[in-house]
């Protein structure tokens, strides 16, 4: 029994270091995300943000509703909720040392739906409120990203709705352009900007100087109802902006 023991007490020395990292300087958050009749939202993507360090976190919340994430330092946070068909909900928060903070979160209802282009949820502050122009941006991403054809990156515009390739036999098809038409005006129809200059072939009637892909920074293509400073041809307007570099 002695020698049990004097075995058991310097076990239990060695032991005590376990229990004692145990203890944790850590903080959680946890809660229920609702809409406004209290009904749980499933699959919204909660994230907390260190305003301090930058570290980011995220989770969903499950089916009924509940979301947690734990092992977050102490200190400054921004905790934000996204749900499709809801407003984003931002709020700053503060975690004290081994806290766990319950936030449930009530979100409302979205006012202006969101864009989705090219796969991306954009916010509804991306909409035009303030003009009844249409037309389509291709960013920098896509004229990189996308294989192009000689790499001639007017061939992005057949991502915009309304744009159709030239049909067989046209000038343009006939000549090996790349040719387009818009909301069926005729494919010499459309005008060209580069850099807020007039970029137009008064010969062919088509794009006069083509940049290269890697000076391209993005281009809208304008398809109806666009202000009175472009003008001059009435199908579409591709205005290319270049990429101005930095100080």
């Amino acid at each position: 029994m002695k020698s049990l023991s004097r075995l058991f007490v310097p076990t239990l020395l060695l032991l005590l270091p376990i229990a004692a990292s145990a203890q944790t300087q850590r903080a959680s958050i946890l809660g229920t995300v609702t809409d406004q009749n209290h009904a749980v939202i499933r699959g919204a993507i909660v994230s907390v943000v260190n305003t301090a360090t930058h570290e980011a976190r995220a989770t969903t919340s499950d089916s009924q509703g509940a979301y947690a994430i734990s092992s977050l330092s102490p200190g400054p946070y921004i905790l934000g909720v996204q749900a499709t068909g809801f407003e984003r909900f931002p709020q700053p928060l503060e975690l004290l040392v081994n806290q766990e903070l319950r936030v449930d979160i009530t979100m409302e209802v979205a006012h202006v739906s969101a864009i989705v282009a090219d796969g991306i949820i954009l916010p509804p502050d991306y909409m035009r409120k303030d003009s009844a122009a249409q037309g389509t941006v291709i960013e920098n991403r896509q004229v990189e990203g996308l294989p192009l054809d000689g790499r001639n990156f007017y061939e992005l515009t057949l991502l915009v709705p309304g744009a159709a390739p030239a049909a067989p036999g046209s000038a343009g098809s006939v000549r090996g352009d790349f040719a387009f038409s818009v909301n069926g005006a005729r494919e010499d129809s459309n005008d060209f900007l580069l850099d807020g200059v007039y970029n137009v072939d008064p010969k062919l009637n088509t794009f006069a100087v083509r940049p290269s892909v890697d000076a391209i920074q993005e281009f809208e293509t304008a398809t109806s109802t666009y202000d009175a400073a472009f003008g001059r041809n009435p199908g579409s307007q591709v205005n290319v902006v270049l990429k101005s570099g930095t100080n």
